[in-house]
């Protein structure tokens, strides 16, 4: 492995743990927020996770309801939300 190879390696494994440690800290409060029905008051990023824990749990009608509370502006300027859009259809 050339030190090219093991610098992106590294980079990779460094984002998959800081998006882990988003998801276990911040994923739980975004997600009890997105089921009370406040997915609209979410910042972005805690948008995409809490969408991405409840799709993990396979609560379809919760990623849906999350999106249907959502204008199509702020739908249509973000490609996950575009995403789970298309998936949840």
């Amino acid at each position: 492995m050339t030190r090219a190879e093991r610098a992106v390696l590294a980079t990779s494994q460094a984002r998959d743990l800081c998006l882990s440690l988003q998801r276990a800290f911040a994923g739980p409060r975004a997600l009890e927020r997105l089921r009370a029905g406040e997915a609209a008051a979410l910042a972005p990023d805690a948008l995409r996770v809490a969408l991405g824990l409840a799709w993990a749990a396979r609560n379809v009608s919760l990623v849906r309801a999350g999106l249907a509370s959502l204008s199509e502006d702020r739908i249509g300027a973000d490609p996950v939300l575009l995403a789970f859009l298309d998936v949840t259809r």
